[in-house]
């Protein structure tokens, strides 16, 4: 199999599709058991969300989707291709080719300013610096942070912090984008900021969002949404959600 390209898109329109896929975490008293038989689907283009109680395994469905975590069986196929059974380096490649994380805590590196943290994932593929800043910069200007790209992250609030990290997990151009609950650690105003933006990104660019929040507001705007119940994913009514 050859590398995944990042163009071009299956007649189906499924970006990524996970099937029975089983995961558990041996302890040392017993098996874990967190997916069990889970089946889903990821549409080209759309904003999904997915819920579901604390510790229910949403963030390790997350992990195991953006090829951070081998599930134990199953299979995981972006663009009808199997991540898991390719060989080499090719997961090291697949997530920063062609998928952007978000989490809840920023991850940004402190000593670096906003423009140096959204240019990173340019600079391990040795980019050039000039076209990965000017890239940078014009994504941080679509976050509305032109005026602090010089800031670093102990200068920035928690909201804007997260719009960085955000332009960071979009450097690469990827074709899917993880977040895992990127609100969970923002007021209601920066919650609102935020999904407006992604809203504005999937609408402008078609980019494809999968969402994992407990929040049943940040949820009724998603296109989609699924449930993670009983180590399995199920499809809910996001019409429902209050």
């Amino acid at each position: 199999m050859s590398d995944i390209e990042n163009t071009g898109s299956p007649e189906s329109g499924v970006l990524l599709q996970g099937i029975d896929v089983h995961k558990s975490y041996k302890t040392p008293r017993d098996t874990l058991q967190i997916l069990e038989d889970a089946n889903l689907e990821i549409m080209e283009g759309e904003v999904l969300g997915i819920v579901g109680a604390s510790g229910v395994g949403k963030s390790t469905l997350l992990h195991v989707l953006g090829g951070l975590d081998r599930p134990n069986s199953g299979s995981i196929q972006f663009r009808g291709e199997d991540i898991y059974k390719k060989k080499n380096n090719f997961l090291d490649k697949f997530r920063n080719k062609n998928v952007g994380f978000v989490f809840q805590f920023f991850n940004l590196m402190p000593d670096f300013t906003a423009l140096e943290n959204a240019m990173f994932p340019a600079l391990i593929r040795d980019e050039n610096r000039k076209t990965a800043q000017e890239r940078a910069e014009e994504l941080l200007s679509q976050m509305g942070l032109k005026d602090r790209i010089h800031h670093k992250p102990s200068e920035l609030s928690g909201g804007e912090s997260q719009r960085v990290a955000l332009a960071r997990s979009l450097m690469n151009r990827p074709d899917l984008l993880l977040a895992d609950e990127p609100t969970g650690n923002l007021d209601s105003h920066s919650s609102g900021v935020l999904i407006d933006l992604i809203r504005k990104l999937n609408e402008d660019f078609k980019q494809t969002f999968v969402i994992v929040t407990h929040s049943q507001r940040i949820a009724s705007k998603m296109d989609r949404v699924l449930q993670l119940r009983d180590r399995k994913v199920m499809a809910i009514d996001k019409d429902l959600i209050i």
